[in-house]
């Protein structure tokens, strides 16, 4: 692993990477105002989570910066989820899924569509009161995406999760704590420090007793959750071919309720 100004320097200026004595890692994201995602800085994130893996890390701490945790893909500015070679956002998400450490996520404020997904991503949440989750996808006419489909009903049950999917809506950190979609709640001053000290009990019990337990509890996730993605995109794709995707885009653009015809 080399030091924490060359890592940081090392993945850009979307992403920075810090490795602290007690084998905890701190991937910070950053991409103003809503930390939407594109397909280069989740690469960023599986890239860095695989070289530290391979070095003296044994958990992880996912967060970002500003007031969003993530708003997932820019639908309205136009999405950077596709390379001009063909891969896909999806095919590098599931490398997410497989890759070996234990990931707690800081979730600060709004978790919202693909950025829900990338929070469910990681086996643990840490929450702020202020935090809101939402899978809006139904708010704009699209399915959802990131392998919620399997993720959310992990962490919630079938029915919260129906709820969720069917509605779109918002749910704070604290119902979120209640349903279970957020594991713990701390104050926003403290949020850092204690999904720190979160994982820094993960790294003091035995890596490669953690890494075989993790494989067992959260492999078959993974693999449910790579093949959720391609049914996922599939319906997405179909989905933006209809009126009711560009009504959905159109009203948030216009800050109104969308007027869904079904078409």
């Amino acid at each position: 692993m080399t030091d924490q100004a060359e890592q940081a320097a090392a993945v850009g200026p979307e992403l920075s990477v810090t490795l602290a004595d007690d084998h905890v890692a701190t991937l910070e994201f950053s991409r103003p105002p809503s930390n939407y995602f594109s397909l280069d800085l989740i690469s960023r994130i599986v890239d860095a989570c695989d070289e530290l893996a391979a070095g003296d890390c044994r958990a992880i701490v996912l967060c970002s910066s500003g007031r969003v945790f993530c708003a997932g893909a820019d639908f309205a500015g136009g999405p950077d989820i596709t390379s001009s070679n063909g891969l896909h956002l999806y095919d590098v998400a599931a490398r997410l899924f497989r890759q070996p450490l234990p990931i707690v996520a800081a979730v600060q404020g709004a978790a919202v569509g693909g950025g829900l997904g990338l929070a469910l991503a990681a086996d643990f949440r840490v929450a702020s009161p202020h935090a809101r989750f939402a899978a809006n996808f139904a708010l704009l006419g699209i399915h959802q995406g990131f392998a919620i489909t399997v993720t959310l009903p992990a962490a919630i049950g079938q029915q919260a999760a129906l709820e969720m999917l069917y509605t779109g809506r918002r749910v704070t950190g604290e119902e979120a704590l209640t349903l279970g979609l957020a594991d713990q709640l701390a104050d926003p001053a403290d949020l850092r420090t204690q999904a720190h000290a979160f994982a820094a009990r993960i790294a003091a019990a035995a890596p490669l007793a953690v890494r075989s337990i993790r494989q067992t509890m959260r492999g078959p996730i993974a693999t449910q959750a790579v093949a959720a993605m391609e049914r996922e995109r599939a319906e997405q794709e179909r989905l933006m071919q209809t009126s009711d995707w560009r009504e959905g885009l159109a009203s948030v653009r216009e800050r109104r309720s969308a007027r869904f015809t079904g078409q």
